[in-house]
């Protein structure tokens, strides 16, 4: 589906590994020009590579920790200035932890709160005027995947991502129709990142095999299999189109029903 994204600016966070990068993919695919923001230079390095190879749209990759406000402000301005403004902003998710909320100290409080929050209102923040400008500006906030079949607590990622929602609901009000402001909310997706992460329960003791972790993660899924990043992406690039023009402030769950 041409989505008439061709020649516009993405500016997406999170977007050298996993969803974040399944998000930049899908707007790259469709034409559209797209700033890619990574502390890891490895992984951005070859993120670019791999959009540069698959999509149609130009790429600019610059290595950013999202925890530093000055970091993000300079992301925003390079975006600006290599392609003359900014058209749609993705706020991608950030790596999971799993942490028990009385095992969680204020110091790990407050960096969560600013690499899971604080983050994304920088940005939004940062962006507004050039997605103002554009004519047509979005922000979708892909949050973090939902994972309640392992039972783990995940206090501080639980937490920052409802404030994340709440910014959504709030901004979507106030920015429209200027600019229109939406969330996704990932089940779980066949990532690296999730991977990872599966396999530090296995290293950990909880799970014997990774086979046991995945089946334990989509124990109330409908569906044998994870998601596809992609298709999620492309869900991303939808919203951000002219397509989806009376979509506003909606909370889309991409969890294969697990959630209902």
């Amino acid at each position: 589906m041409d989505l008439d994204l061709d020649g516009d600016v993405a500016l997406v966070t999170g977007s050298a590994t996993g969803l974040g990068h399944a998000c930049a993919e899908a707007f790259s695919r469709q034409g559209a020009n797209v700033a890619l923001a990574s502390p890891n230079l490895g992984d951005l390095a070859y993120a670019s590579d791999r959009l540069h190879a698959l999509g149609d749209g130009e790429i600019l990759g610059l290595e950013v920790d999202v925890r530093d406000r000055g970091g993000v402000e300079a992301f925003v301005a390079e975006t600006v200035e290599q392609y003359g403004g900014i058209d749609h902003l993705v706020t991608g998710p950030r790596p999971l932890e799993s942490e028990r909320f009385l095992d969680v100290d204020d110091e790990d409080w407050f960096r969560g709160f600013d690499r899971l929050f604080m983050s994304v209102v920088w940005t939004i923040r940062e962006s507004y005027p050039h997605l103002e400008a554009s004519g047509g500006g979005t922000v979708v906030n892909v949050t973090n995947p939902v994972v309640r079949a392992l039972g783990g607590e995940f206090s501080v990622t639980n937490s920052f991502g409802r404030a994340v929602q709440g910014v959504t609901e709030t901004q979507a009000r106030s920015f429209a129709p200027e600019v229109r402001v939406n969330s996704v909310l990932p089940g779980p997706h066949d990532t690296d990142d999730l991977e990872l992460f599966l396999t530090e329960l296995v290293d950990g003791g909880v799970y014997a095999d990774l086979d046991a972790a995945w089946s334990a993660l989509l124990r109330d899924s409908p569906y044998e299999t994870p998601g596809d990043p992609l298709d999620l992406g492309k869900l991303v690039a939808f919203l951000s189109s002219e397509h989806a023009s009376f979509l506003n402030g909606a909370a889309i769950p991409v969890d294969g029903g697990a959630g209902t």
